[in-house]
């Protein structure tokens, strides 16, 4: 960190040399350059937030059934959802190309059944498919942090809220939501951040239209940009940090490992 932080403030013509001068030239450019730096970092939040949001919207109610279940389901159901890191994460995202392609699963299905001569090309090489598999690949983290945090509330108060005359609605608001918002935030932290550097998912399922920021960056590498895309790596590196700071205000989120 402390050479690429030096070559971010230098520039040099000598390859991989820092002899030159001291600019900011690298972070300016980040910011500047017609904004497309920028458009694209804008983008990569975008598509961070939209698979976050994806994974609690799917997962909390997941999570939710498994704390609910008994404790033989739930070893079962548990054991469901680690079982993806038993397989290669690049197999696993390449393994969604048999499945959203021209060719594919789910195509070859829809022509089998008659719903459409042509294949689906939306279904691949762009933000939709990056999206899909960002979900995928990261649910699992969404469900067992939540999990975690549900296994530790206290059930009394739900009971107690419930023969107080309290709907599911209300009695979800306003006691499950807030002891479980550590585990809410947890799975952010561990969801959204890994997104934001994500290389191999948008490199094989996401298309020219599903460049994401670390794209960039590595390009810029393999352009021998060291300075640059030094640059580009501590402007992620400052944004991730400020959000950490931010959750770190909100919720203490060590009480999710505490028992």
């Amino acid at each position: 960190m402390v050479f690429m932080a030096l070559f971010s403030f230098r520039f040099s013509e000598e390859l991989l040399g820092l002899v030159g001068r001291w600019t900011v030239a690298h972070y300016v450019k980040v910011f500047t350059s017609e904004g497309i730096y920028l458009r694209i970092l804008v983008k990569t939040i975008v598509i961070a937030v939209v698979a976050t949001a994806a994974c609690l919207l799917v997962g909390y109610p997941f999570a939710y059934f498994i704390a609910n279940a008994s404790r033989r389901w739930q070893s079962v159901l548990l054991t469901l959802v680690i079982m993806p890191f038993w397989t290669s994460y690049l197999l696993r995202v390449y393994a969604w190309t048999a499945i959203l392609g021209d060719r594919g699963l789910i195509n070859e299905a829809l022509r089998f059944f008659g719903v459409t001569d042509q294949p689906l090309s939306f279904l691949l090489f762009n933000v939709f498919s990056e999206i899909v598999v960002f979900v995928y690949l990261y649910i699992p983290y969404t469900v067992l942090a939540i999990y975690a945090s549900l296994e530790k509330m206290d059930r009394s108060l739900v009971l107690a809220a419930m023969d107080l005359g309290a709907t599911p609605v209300q009695t979800f608001l306003r006691i499950v939501l807030p002891q479980t918002l550590p585990g809410v935030y947890a799975s952010i932290v561990f969801v959204f951040i890994p997104i934001l550097g994500e290389y191999v998912t948008p490199t094989l399922v996401g298309g020219m239209s599903g460049v994401l920021i670390t794209n960039l960056l590595v390009n810029q590498i393999h352009a021998l940009e060291f300075g640059f895309g030094a640059a580009i790596a501590f402007v992620m590196a400052t944004f991730v940090l400020m959000l950490l700071l931010g959750l770190r205000r909100s919720v203490d989120l060590e009480r999710l490992y505490v028992a």
